[in-house]
């Protein structure tokens, strides 16, 4: 009887939550769940009569206990089976509310949509300790289940606290901050440690529920072990914070230049920089703590500057290649794809590693290049290149002749579709740059585009000898005449040859 009350009560009051958008989930609780309320609301009051005295005193008091346990046990295990079962259609109930509530009540629709969807947490919390009770009680749960209870509504305000700050951190930042990479991570760490004290908080208020409490402990006999575990967790937070900080500035340095190439420099050396910062960020954290732990840390630094002697005298050139690239990729001096002369390795950078540049040159073939061996850089990609022409003006020709038709040439390459986004600026003389053979030659030369500067200067060469061609004209031709002399000592005519 009491078990058909319970659950007629239960499924009445899942229909009084029923709206739009709730309909399937009313309809599976209650089709579902009147069998599994009536078994929790069945064990229940029989474990609740089996306290009466008149029973006790029928059935004895050992007897009667042991059947109170058994009867609360059976109604806490078939409330988790419950809970484990129907956690979705009861979410689904208290998440979806009106789109007006939605909109006008904001913070409320927040705090409810955290609720549905952690609810059967606290839920089964409070199923747990319940059972502890039962089983600690032997029988008596009144007490235990008053505290249990208060515990399972302080777990529900801390989970709702919780969620509402992880809701904050979540809302995105107005503007374009120019440092919005950090002030992002330093929000998330501040959020974190709002997370933790909100965590001890509820440690410690659900202590006190018990008649216990972390403070007094750490005021009495847990003093001394209280500020070594304090000075610990300061150490490690602290490191948390320079380790953020650190990691924060690396990536920033080696993202913020060259958008389209700047995550291959990343690639590259992001995972060798952070490694070892948080090497040696761990390393210090450690020494640190346990030096506030009370314990002898000289020996460990002995040994550690030890091994970093070994290290640096047995690897010099390994050390060597590591540090001058982790400069070079720095510095920004090369990145991949970049077109490079490096002490007389001309070709495209295809891949870096933490101690070598890896080149293909025009031949294809690849050259693999220790950073230590690089003394110069040459780098032909960035920003823009200057196509050069020197052209051989014979003496015969008219020079404003020659500089006209070179005007006409290079005026159709920057209409041609195939080069005018090659080219970046108008036909640039620089005027008679010296003479050979008794031939004047012109220098001048366009701004183009980067590595485009080699196909800008076969394509004028191939336009201006067909420009030539159609004038019948014809460039500087270095030509040799050869003179020979007769036994009588008169020479013979000149023949060119």
């Amino acid at each position: 009887m009491v078990g058909t009350c319970f659950s007629a009560i239960c499924v009445i009051a899942f229909s009084l939550l029923d709206g739009p958008h709730r309909h399937r989930a009313l309809y599976i609780l209650r089709h579902q769940a009147f069998r599994p309320l009536w078994l929790i609301g069945s064990f229940a009051a029989f474990g609740e009569a089996l306290n009466d005295p008149r029973l006790i005193e029928s059935l004895g008091v050992h007897l009667a206990h042991t059947a109170a346990t058994v009867a609360n046990v059976l109604a806490a295990l078939s409330t988790g089976l419950f809970i484990l079962r129907f956690r979705r259609p009861i979410a689904h109930l208290i998440r979806n509310q009106p789109l007006s509530r939605r909109l006008t009540r904001r913070a409320l629709s927040d705090t409810i949509e955290i609720l549905g969807t952690f609810w059967y947490v606290p839920a089964l919390v409070l199923v747990g300790i319940s059972l502890f009770a039962t089983f600690v009680s032997a029988g008596d749960t009144s007490t235990a289940l008053r505290q249990s209870l208060i515990c399972t509504v302080l777990l529900v305000l801390c989970m709702v606290i919780n969620g509402l700050v992880r809701r904050h951190s979540l809302k995105p930042q107005r503007g374009v901050k120019r440092h919005a990479l950090y002030s992002e991570r330093l929000k998330s760490f501040f959020y974190t440690l709002a997370h933790l004290l909100v965590w001890l908080a509820f440690i410690e208020l659900g202590l006190r529920v018990w008649g216990m409490s972390l403070i007094a402990f750490t005021e009495g006999e847990g003093h001394e072990v209280s500020v070594k575990l304090f000075s610990l967790a300061g150490t490690l937070i602290f490191a948390w914070l320079i380790w953020i900080l650190s990691d924060t500035a690396v990536h920033h340095a080696l993202t913020r230049s060259r958008k389209g190439l700047a995550n291959a420099r990343a690639q590259t050396m992001m995972p060798l920089i952070r490694n070892v910062l948080f090497v040696a960020i761990f390393i210090i954290a450690l020494i640190v703590a346990l030096a506030n732990m009370g314990m002898n840390v000289t020996p460990l630094l002995a040994g550690a500057g030890v091994i970093g002697l070994a290290i640096g005298f047995g690897a010099q050139s390994l050390v060597a290649d590591l540090i001058t690239g982790l400069f070079i990729i720095i510095e920004d001096s090369l990145a991949i794809d970049d077109y490079v002369d490096v002490g007389g390795h001309l070709g495209t950078v295809e891949g870096l590693t933490i101690r070598t540049v890896r080149l293909r040159d025009i031949d294809g073939i690849v050259h693999t290049i220790p950073f230590s061996e690089i003394k110069s850089i040459k780098n032909y990609s960035r920003e823009f290149g200057y196509a050069i022409f020197r052209v051989a003006v014979p003496a015969s020709m008219d020079i404003d002749s020659a500089i006209k038709l070179m005007r006409e040439v290079g005026q159709k390459m920057r209409t041609d579709p195939l080069q005018r986004r090659n080219i970046w600026s108008p036909l640039e003389f620089q005027g008679v740059e010296s003479f050979e053979s008794g031939n004047a030659i012109l220098r001048a030369r366009f701004k183009t585009a980067p590595i485009k500067q080699w196909e800008v200067s076969r394509a004028f060469n191939l336009s201006l000898k067909r420009h030539l061609d159609e004038a019948g004209m014809d460039l500087a031709t270095p030509r040799l005449s050869v003179q020979v002399v007769t036994a009588g000592g008169g020479p013979e005519k000149d023949q060119p040859l």
